[in-house]
């Protein structure tokens, strides 16, 4: 049968058409048959773009990242491409795969620290953000490491925190681990409690998935220096093939088409809101940011 996702039709019968392989790693919320993915916040996300290109036969499947970068790396199928959703722009990848324009916009990056780092930020480090803003506090990325606090990186995770704690950690205080093919999110969360590291990048969803006894025994921030800057973000990054090429160019066309349609826009506002697992205190800036992006498909990642 067919999927229906806002009023768009997505193939899944065996046909002709070239098929795209949407990739994404273990996470929260996502439920998942063998490797493929079958529901969840993010798979409306990639379901409700794959909604605009029926021209292409749609997978969404889950693999450990490493995994799933070496199947866009090995990609040489001409009717199959393999694409990472969410990927991050970075000049090096060029050389092989396509990026399409970004599909959303970024909140403010959050830090989960230890209830021992936790205390020491409240009486020293933290900066309150602005009342009409309603976020939590700011706290500096490079104070912390400066201060020989310890944190945790994933290999094959470049992204924008990545590259701050590379900038301004040194080897004794960046723990470096495999993605162990599960969410990263709350394995960092483990670490903190164990006491292997003092803090560490958490996303919203991991966030919301915390009960109540684990939230109030640890800190939650924002990261100073990567909170104000509106970024693109979830981007499909698709092996570089002739299809690879095709896929990216068809999505950013649909992305076009989505913007200049008032309905469609908001369609996709709200599914991504739902996606990154952004609580609804912060639905408000969320839309701020999404209006006030100069162009919300066109903003550097």
């Amino acid at each position: 049968m067919p999927q229906h996702v806002q009023g768009h039709q997505i193939e899944n019968t065996e046909n002709d058409k070239p098929t795209a392989v949407w990739l994404r790693p273990p996470e929260v919320g996502m439920r998942v048959d063998g490797v493929e993915i079958n529901d969840g916040p993010l798979f409306k996300n990639m379901s409700y773009l794959a909604s605009y290109l029926p021209q292409y036969t749609h997978r969404f499947e889950t693999y450990p990242i490493k995994r799933a970068w070496a199947m866009i790396g090995s990609n040489s199928d001409p009717s199959m491409v393999y694409c990472f959703f969410g990927a991050s722009y970075r000049e090096d990848r060029l050389a092989w795969g396509y990026f399409s324009e970004p599909t959303s916009i970024n909140l403010p990056l959050l830090m989960v620290t230890s209830s021992e780092l936790n205390q020491a930020i409240k009486s020293k480090e933290a900066s309150q953000v602005s009342d009409d803003e309603k976020l939590y506090e700011k706290v500096s990325l490079q104070r912390l490491l400066e201060k020989r606090y310890k944190t945790v990186l994933y290999n094959d995770v470049k992204n924008a925190y990545s590259n701050a704690v590379k900038q301004w950690g040194k080897p004794f205080n960046i723990v470096t681990l495999n993605g162990l093919g599960k969410d990263l999110g709350l394995h960092t969360i483990e670490l903190i409690e164990t006491g292997r590291i003092d803090f560490g990048y958490v996303g919203h969803k991991e966030l919301n998935s915390l009960t109540p006894e684990q939230y109030s025994s640890m800190g939650v921030y924002q990261i100073s220096e990567l909170s104000n800057e509106i970024r693109g973000t979830k981007r499909l990054f698709c092996a570089k093939t002739e299809l690879g090429k095709q896929v990216t160019e068809s999505l950013n066309k649909a992305l076009l088409d989505i913007k200049e349609s008032q309905i469609a826009n908001r369609e996709l506002r709200e599914i991504n809101f739902v996606a990154d697992g952004y609580p609804q205190m912060l639905k408000p800036i969320f839309n701020k940011r999404w209006e006030d992006a100069e162009d919300t498909f066109d903003i550097a990642d």
